[in-house]
């Protein structure tokens, strides 16, 4: 007897649940569920490679290379930093459309093989699924095609900050610098006691409150990232850790700082800066030299 058609819901649940098991690199059942996955996931995917990407502002790259790439949700993103060459390595033929300068090549990326050089390579929501062997050999083989920046987008999970972590600290070994979310090489202030991750709010379509049950007409996508170059950058900024809290007299924010998790306090009667840091959020960047020009701000380790 011929098993009944999974619904469209159905599919969306198998996906998420091999993602939940860490059995995302079994790949896809059939069609149903590559068309169910980039329906689903393609909006928090750009929304999340939107806030990454922001951190490259001001900056262009004439070749990209995607490993790993789904259905090329990069695309817009990487468009707007000018590339005008894009390598997609992704092993199902059914995520291949036609796209604008884009090259696709339809294999996996484990194999055994050289990744064309590009300006910038990025791993998005691909890195984690792999062992930690496999995620070592694979940067190591990545940071060879990287002819300057390399980012990596993970889920805001202890796994995927677990797996960030690991890059983070292959690529520091490997003299890259690190440009964002931290703005230094020294340990991670999150490691031991936490994950560090961030947020973005994402629309919901009809079709995902369906699926969801829910009523709410957006979801927050958590991520985690990192972004190095073989070029160091001087930018003394932090990097704000979770939600500013914010009251009638004062503001308190959590950051990232060489020295550690820092709270950095500003009162409201230094008028200018506290107006400032009002409309700052998780993820963003305050300026250390403001900070340190401040008398009044508490600067105690967390």
């Amino acid at each position: 007897m011929e098993k009944p058609k999974k619904t469209f819901k159905e599919h969306v649940l198998a996906i998420q649940k091999r993602y939940r098991n860490l059995e995302a690199k079994e790949g896809f059942e059939n069609t149903k569920e590559l068309e169910a996955y980039t329906l689903f996931r393609t909006p928090a995917t750009e929304a999340a490679l939107k806030k990454v990407f922001s951190h490259l502002e001001g900056k262009t790259f004439k070749t990209a290379l995607e490993l790993g790439c789904g259905p090329g949700s990069s695309y817009p993103h990487l468009k707007d930093l000018f590339v005008e060459k894009i390598v997609y390595i992704e092993k199902e033929e059914g995520f291949r459309r036609e796209m604008e300068g884009v090259t696709w090549m339809t294999r996996n990326f484990l194999d055994d093989f050289l990744y064309p050089p590009s300006d910038l390579v990025l791993f998005s929501y691909s890195l984690g699924e792999l062992s930690n062997k496999e995620q070592i050999d694979t940067l190591f083989r990545a940071i060879e095609a990287t002819k300057d920046t390399i980012v990596i987008l993970e889920p805001g999970t202890m796994h995927g900050y677990e797996s960030l972590l690991r890059a983070r600290d292959f690529l520091i070994q490997n003299n890259f610098f690190i440009h964002a979310p931290c703005f230094h090489t020294k340990e991670c202030p999150k490691k031991g006691k936490g994950w560090c991750h961030f947020s973005v709010r994402v629309e919901r379509s009809r079709v995902h409150r369906q699926i969801k049950g829910g009523t709410l007409g957006y979801e927050d996508e958590k991520y985690c990232f990192v972004i190095a170059s073989k070029k160091p950058e001087n930018k003394n900024c932090f990097t704000i850790l979770d939600t500013p809290k914010v009251e009638k007299h004062r503001i308190r924010l959590n950051l990232c700082t060489p020295d550690g998790e820092k709270i950095f306090e500003c009162k409201a009667h230094n008028r200018e800066l506290f107006k400032s840091l009002k409309k700052k959020g998780w993820g963003e960047m305050v300026s250390s030299g403001i900070l340190s020009g401040v008398d009044d701000y508490k600067n105690d380790q967390v």
